[in-house]
């Protein structure tokens, strides 16, 4: 199972690409969707292969999400995805193609099999990935 969202951004490509990627921490909804709760001071993506998908806390410590494994500017980013309690990872593909209306984003997340989450995890992220583009074609670019 494959969970997909979709939306439209209206602004063009390049601009929606820099914004969830270098702009990431401005409009992720750290209140609503984050590892460390109310410990949680603020969520980065560095922008290279390689680079994390990291939370830092008010006391300075760290949870590294995930890691970029593909950095294609501004079409596509792939990044992994775990929670402490699966066993491997699981894959984030978030798609950037031009449209008339501006830019078609979407984003697939797979490997929940592999990772042990359940089909409880795999629909919550369902709700959750459409909650989190919507934020994100609603914010204002850095």
């Amino acid at each position: 199972m494959n969970v997909k969202q979709s939306i439209i951004v209206r602004r063009p490509v390049e601009t929606t690409f820099k914004a969830f990627t270098a702009d990431f921490g401005r409009w992720w909804p750290l209140k609503q969707f984050s590892f460390g709760g109310k410990r949680s001071r603020e969520i980065n993506l560095e922008g290279k292969v390689g680079g994390r998908l990291y939370e830092r806390f008010i006391d300075g410590d760290e949870f590294t999400i995930g890691t970029v494994s593909l950095y294609d500017a501004p079409n596509r980013i792939v990044f992994t995805w775990q929670q402490p309690d699966w066993k491997t990872p699981t894959t984030v593909d978030v798609r950037f193609t031009p449209v008339p209306e501006g830019t078609l984003v979407e984003l697939e997340h797979s490997g929940w099999e592999s990772a042990g989450a359940s089909s409880d995890d795999a629909a919550n992220y369902q709700k959750g990935w459409g909650i989190i583009l919507q934020i994100f074609s609603e914010a204002q670019p850095g």
